[in-house]
């Protein structure tokens, strides 16, 4: 298969609120994804069920709990072996909110990569300390 992708993908897990749209600007469904990977161009989400709609508006917080907004376009959904449903979204807003909101979910999971990280750290030390 060849990959037409014009951007690279950066590897993530944050979850998204969306929402589909129909073509009047009515509100069709709100759910909960998470997205799986994300570049310039768009991004990958996972649901337990499928996203019928062509529009979407979708939204998250960053580190500092500020909502950030982006609206897309489903480009495919297909269904996995393991139920889970995973649509390709093409981003449709301003270059300046595609880079704003693709930044922004980068950095939420870098930090939330670096806590666990630390997490981590911290627990193999005090395992370390408690057994010897």
């Amino acid at each position: 298969m060849v990959d037409r992708r014009k951007y690279p993908r950066v590897n993530t897990i944050n979850l998204i609120s969306h929402v589909t749209i129909d073509e009047t600007g009515r509100w069709i469904f709100q759910g909960m994804s998470r997205a799986l990977d994300i570049s310039r161009g768009g991004i990958l989400l996972e649901t337990a069920y499928p996203i019928e709609s062509g529009c979407l508006s979708m939204m998250t917080v960053d580190t500092c709990n500020n909502l950030i907004e982006i609206k897309g376009e489903l480009i495919y959904s297909s269904k996995s072996d393991t139920e889970m449903y995973y649509s390709g979204i093409k981003f449709i807003d301003t270059d300046e909110q595609v880079t704003k909101f693709v930044t922004q979910m980068i950095k939420v999971y870098n930090h939330r990569k670096s806590k666990l990280l630390i997490a981590r750290s911290y627990n193999r030390l005090t395992d370390h300390i408690a057994s010897g």
